[in-house]
């Protein structure tokens, strides 16, 4: 059964962040297996601060067509961003399967009509997890599911605990998936080891500088919670959602600026070599759906100290290939982080044990069983 298949994403690389390297993978992967695919996103950077990419000829092996995204309001969890012209493009396309991903984003409204006026099979893939106890997420959880994600004939969760919140949201169980984040492999056979024990330790986080998610606060105090002889850094390499100036304030009012490293965005060859020169990641988050950075982490042969909070546990074997702490527990991180700055023996078992975990997600395995998602959906709709 040939089929057609369009991917709608708010975001696309050169824009940075787990829903665009998953949706750049997949849609890779089914090219290779022969699949019809396109990709229909926005010209859009990030959403905090509002910015837009630059004009790019960027090639990827498939087409990749992007509309001009418009902030219409101030509205929480990304309301307010639309590109119209996204609706008319999925209209204009009929694929066999419209895959739209992060649930609430403007593309699963999008794919969600476009499924109601032409017939298409739709597939989600929400990319969420719980997130805070806030009046209003739990408005926007009321509310979205309606109109996005219970009107897929299929929806591909990333993790367990993604399925079982969905579940509560009205999502039949018998239309989810759980198919987790993959990682390319290739990218990390051949990576040099970088590191430089003359340096001491050095610890790397890699994600958007956002304190609201990812627990950057936590782990400043954690840095200053050490001894200053076990010699540890830390490095942070992500774009700014407005975090820096506050964590720099903080680094120095704890006595740690000079431990601390806010590298930026950087191109992927740049982000391979951090890897090679890390001694383990850290992913102190709040919440979090998946961390696509946690496969990366083990695929380069890194430990991992991280959340037990959302999908992590799922990803993350306490002891076995990374440590998993409390979230918001600054003495607990560190004494995590310490134990991994004292052990080059645990970090060494850790990150092996971590690289052979790490191919069981695989690209290569993940996007079969994508496709065949696919390919029953399609075949119920007729």
């Amino acid at each position: 059964m040939s089929l057609r298949v369009l991917q709608l994403t708010q975001r696309f690389p050169p824009a940075i962040g787990g829903v665009e390297e998953h949706v750049l993978h997949l849609s890779r992967g089914l090219r290779q297996a022969g699949v019809d695919v396109e990709v229909v996103t926005t010209d859009l950077r990030r959403d905090i601060p509002f910015e837009r990419l630059p004009p790019s000829g960027d090639a990827y092996g498939f087409p990749v067509r992007r509309h001009r995204a418009r902030k219409f309001a101030e509205v929480p969890h990304g309301l307010g961003i639309a590109a119209p012209a996204m609706l008319l493009d999925a209209l204009a396309s009929r694929p066999d399967v419209l895959h739209a991903h992060a649930y609430g984003s403007f593309p699963t409204w999008a794919a969600s009509l476009a499924r109601s006026l032409d017939g298409a099979t739709l597939v989600i893939t929400p990319h969420s997890d719980r997130g805070g106890p806030t009046l209003s997420k739990r408005t926007f959880d009321r509310i979205a599911p309606r109109f996005t994600l219970r009107r897929a004939a299929r929806v591909i969760c990333l993790t367990r605990q993604e399925a079982h919140h969905l579940v509560t949201l009205g999502v039949d169980e018998d239309r989810i998936a759980v198919i987790p984040n993959g990682v390319d492999l290739g990218e990390f056979h051949d990576l040099a080891d970088h590191r430089d024990a003359g340096l001491g330790t050095t610890g790397l986080f890699v994600g958007r500088l956002d304190s609201s998610q990812k627990g950057l606060g936590i782990l400043v105090r954690a840095l200053a919670a050490l001894p200053h002889a076990a010699g540890l850094r830390l490095r942070l390499v992500g774009e700014d959602w407005g975090a820096s100036e506050a964590l720099l304030r903080l680094a120095s009012r704890h006595g740690v600026r000079d431990r601390l490293a806010l590298v930026g965005p950087v191109p992927r060859a740049h982000l391979l070599r951090e890897y090679a020169r890390a001694d383990f990641l850290v992913l102190p988050s709040l919440f979090e759906p998946f961390g696509i950075v946690l496969l990366e982490a083990m695929a380069a042969g890194i430990p991992v100290v991280a959340s037990r909070v959302g999908g992590i546990p799922e990803v993350v074997v306490d002891g076995d290939t990374g440590l998993l702490v409390e979230p918001g527990d600054a003495e607990a991180l560190a004494s995590a982080m310490l134990r991994l700055a004292e052990s080059p023996a645990l970090r060494a078992r850790l990150g092996t044990r971590g690289r052979k975990r790490a191919c069981s997600y695989a690209w290569d395995h993940l996007v079969p069983r994508i496709l065949a998602v696919y390919r029953e959906a399609a075949e119920e709709r007729g």
